[in-house]
């Protein structure tokens, strides 16, 4: 059966160029699929009649490139920042439409978000208190909505937060909930009415209401429109509740969509370092990856599709090839150092002189590279929505595990 891969915006792209001048291990990202993504979502808003009251904001730390989210300046979207220094950076690239969801800070990085007007997210009583004695200009919070040790202001404390603005004489401007991450459409339409239920009960003056992510990709499938989050029915179904439940139309509803709007922009491109090799205990195709390049994978046990070329980079046909399964190694002398998990179907012409693409790592793997075992960070690629490729990342020096190292070591005086 045919990989689908002619499909891909990968399939598209001039990859012999592209490695040959960035090299592999290489992160490749399509401007153009980004743009797509965002406009599917938009798209999704206007059909429910929500266009004017749907903002959405792509979490930064994801694909932390400046370069790769330019883009999203041109289509109104903003960024969800956590440190201060993604603000300061994002900064420096013209970027202006920021919202803050830090996890538990401290008082001077409290006073730090203050000093930049931004919304941002408290996640304890604590913080609050601190927020409203130091007279922020406003007040939003982050409630986990799973009960679970994630940093968040919990269920049973919603009343007491409701008690400590109005001893204050202020309202809350925003809430978000956290509900977990990669939720089906119906999981995440019955997480609606509860929202609605805390906006009504608590903070009924509130201006937004932020229902942060979790909107699932499946990375199994091949077909764009099964691996993307069916925003349709679920604006459809946001609309009716919100109409139902009586809330406001000048309340705002904010969203921080990341692998739906990120994971399909990006692809992995790896060099095959010798022939499939076979012995007793298992096959291996033997990159130039590391497993430090896809933690994602590894820690969610995911299956991304994968595609390997041949020298000319054209795909090495799998429908109706004789192969063997085998498991895809990175470069270290690491037993577990396998930079997908499992087994991978590998057809008859794999060599040497492959390739091998890993699809949909534009969310949480560039990011979570890691200088273990001494291993240079990849570079990175941008391909822009007219089709040109831009080197955006160089990649690590061979020095750069040592680049903090001093030529002498300094004593430490008082």
């Amino acid at each position: 059966m045919a990989s689908s891969f002619c499909h891909s915006w990968v399939s598209r792209i001039d990859l012999r160029l592209i490695s040959e001048c960035a090299g592999t291990p290489l992160f490749i990202y399509s401007e153009a699929q980004l743009l797509k993504n965002i406009e599917r979502i938009k798209e999704a808003a206007t059909a429910a009649g929500l266009d004017d009251r749907v903002e959405l904001y792509i979490p930064f730390f994801p694909n932390s490139n400046p370069h790769v989210l330019r883009a999203l300046q041109d289509v109104a979207a903003g960024v969800l920042l956590q440190l201060p220094g993604e603000y300061r950076i994002l900064r420096q690239f013209g970027f202006d439409k920021f919202i803050v969801s830090p996890g538990h800070v401290s008082d001077d990085e409290i006073d730090f978000w203050t000093r930049t007007g931004l919304p941002t997210f408290l996640s304890s009583l604590d913080e609050v208190r601190y927020q409203l004695r130091s007279g922020a200009p406003s007040v939003s919070v982050r409630i986990d909505s799973l009960g679970s040790r994630k940093p968040g202001i919990k269920y049973d404390e919603l009343a007491a937060l409701a008690d400590m603005l109005a001893e204050h004489g202020r309202e809350l401007d925003c809430f978000e909930a956290y509900c977990g991450s990669e939720h089906s459409p119906q999981e995440m339409i019955g997480i609606i009415e509860n929202l609605f239920s805390i906006f009504q009960t608590y903070f009924p003056t509130a201006r937004a209401i932020n229902f942060a992510g979790g909107y699932g990709f499946v990375y199994e499938e091949w077909d764009e429109s099964e691996k993307h989050f069916d925003w349709n029915r679920y604006f459809t179904a946001l609309r009716k509740t919100a109409d139902r439940m009586g809330v406001p139309d000048r309340v705002k509803f904010l969203f921080e969509p990341a692998r739906d709007v990120l994971a399909d922009t990006g692809a992995l491109l790896l060099k095959v370092k010798r022939d499939v090799i076979t012995n007793p205990v298992t096959n291996l195709v033997v990159t130039d990856g590391s497993r430090m390049l896809m933690p994602s994978a590894q820690f969610r046990n995911r299956r991304h599709n994968v595609v390997f070329l041949d020298a000319s980079m054209a795909e090495i046909q799998p429908a109706n090839a004789s192969g063997v399964h085998a498991e895809l190694r990175g470069r270290s002398v690491l037993r577990h150092d396998y930079i997908l998990p499992g087994q991978y179907w590998v057809p008859d012409g794999v060599d040497s002189r492959s390739h091998l693409v890993i699809l949909d790592v534009g969310a949480y793997c560039a990011t979570q590279h890691m200088e273990f075992m001494n291993v240079q960070s990849a570079a990175e690629v941008l391909v822009d929505a007219a089709g040109s490729a831009h080197l955006i990342t160089a990649r690590g020096d061979e020095l750069d595990k040592w680049r903090h190292l001093l030529p002498e070591k300094q004593k430490l005086e008082g």
